[in-house]
């Protein structure tokens, strides 16, 4: 490249040799006014202005390359600044996913010494906060995130779940709020929102999310469940309306829900319920029969049967349960509840002669040899009440028939109109026989 420019120098300076031999002449040059230089050879104005020329090409070449040389050291820092905070963060998460919380904390720490806006990091920190159960802190550093950027579907999920721990509610709607602004489609984020109304019991808030999840593109076996869901949901809000509101708003809901679904027993039990809230007797009464018509669900008759106990009329269960016998009489839970109720009635014998025509081999379970041995015991013949009461394992409480819930087999002495353990709705029965894993069995692969 020297060669190159000292050769056209060379030539540079013959072809201005040439053109001095041949231009003589001089000419007066004005430089600015009232300044003009007299007689000055015309090559000499040519040479300057050549001269001029080049020392400008080279001071403007010159800056260039300074800036280009100053471009590339900062390119070059900014990189090698870049590869430190990279470096640092990785090893931060490395300590974070092996649970080393506090070295993590450190190397994030380091990485916002040098880069303060660094969102991961943040995030990460408050992650590392929160499971100290540190949520102050954990705020702390996912409100600065959600400074650095506020559209990030990330950060507000963690603030969601920092308000969530704290029970914090509103706050948990609110950022949730601004998420689905975001995303108005995910299910997922609904379902969220929807699970943060479950808990705080705003079963009205609650059905328009649902309504809206039901509105997004779902799979058939998805839209299934929701619709199921917004069915038991509807059950929840009437039973809210039963407990905090107007029985007659609690009844126009429920019975929606039955005509849904006729087989839907809780909706009966609690319809019942409100019936009687409104001082509606009869039509309680009305309900429980129709829900065990259409259900042929044992519940409703021990709910029968403690109504018409305390109104003092048993002999109408009485006649409830043994048309219901006549018309199932192989139902062998039908005929051990039957004599259950001779056994409180204290109408004894009748008892026995109800247990007498049940067939034991098929159904041989500890509540029927408790039933006997009790019956046995009130006709004081104590040595077959107690061979009865071995066979029953020697429970404490030989009637006590729990319920359970045909989806999980989740045990419960209290009838539950949804599972506490599955949170299924409509699927607890008596657990008479090993009821559950009966059906649980036959329902496996």
């Amino acid at each position: 490249m020297a060669k190159l420019t000292v050769f056209f120098l060379i030539i540079f300076l013959a072809v201005l040799s040439l053109l001095a031999i041949f231009n003589k002449e001089s000419v007066n040059l004005t430089v600015w006014q009232g300044v003009t230089y007299k007689d000055i050879p015309v090559i000499a104005v040519i040479f300057m202005s050549a001269a001029i020329g080049i020392v400008s090409m080279f001071l403007l070449t010159a800056l260039r390359d300074a800036r280009r040389r100053i471009e590339h050291w900062q390119i070059h820092f900014k990189q090698k600044k870049e590869s430190k905070i990279l470096d640092s963060y990785s090893k931060g998460l490395e300590a974070f996913f092996a649970s080393r919380y506090k070295e993590a904390a450190d190397l994030f720490t380091g990485v916002l010494e040098h880069d303060p806006a660094h969102l991961n990091s943040l995030l990460r920190l408050g992650d590392i906060s929160y499971k100290e159960k540190d949520f102050r802190k954990a705020e702390e550093y996912y409100l600065k995130a959600w400074e650095i950027k506020p559209k990030s579907i990330e950060v507000l999920l963690s603030l969601a779940g920092i308000a969530e721990a704290r029970e914090n509610w509103s706050e948990a709607i609110k950022y949730m709020d601004n998420i689905i602004d975001i995303d108005s489609e995910n299910v997922k984020f609904l379902k969220r929102k929807r699970d943060i109304y479950e808990k705080n019991n705003k079963w009205e808030e609650l059905m328009d999310v649902q309504t809206k999840i039901l509105k997004c593109k779902l799979s058939p076996e998805d839209e299934k469940e929701e619709n199921d869901n917004l069915l038991g949901y509807r059950y929840e809000l009437g039973r809210y309306y039963h407990e905090a509101g107007p029985a007659d708003k609690a009844v126009k809901m429920l019975k929606s829900v039955i005509k849904s679904d006729k087989s839907f027993a809780a909706a009966y039990l609690a319809l019942a319920d409100s019936y009687v809230k409104e001082g509606n007797r009869k039509e309680a009464q009305a309900t429980l029969m129709k829900g065990y018509e259409e259900t042929s669900l044992i519940v409703f008759l021990i709910r029968l049967e403690e109504y018409f106990i305390n109104e003092g009329e048993p002999g109408t269960i009485i006649d409830i349960y043994q048309k219901a016998v006549q018309n199932d009489q192989k139902n062998a839970k039908l005929q051990f509840f039957l004599a259950k109720l001779y056994y409180r009635l204290e109408m004894i014998d009748y008892a026995l002669d109800t247990i007498n025509a049940i067939d034991p081999a098929a159904f041989d379970c500890p509540d029927f040899h408790a039933l006997i041995g009790s019956v046995y015991e009130r006709r004081s013949e104590y040595e077959k009440a107690s061979e009865e009461f071995k066979k029953a394992l020697n429970i404490d409480t030989p009637l006590l028939v729990p319920y359970c819930c045909t989806n999980c087999g989740y045990i419960s002495e209290e009838w539950a109109g949804r599972c506490p353990e599955c949170k299924r709705w409509n699927t607890f029965v008596l657990d008479i026989n090993e009821t559950c894993k009966i059906q649980k069995r036959h329902s496996s692969p």
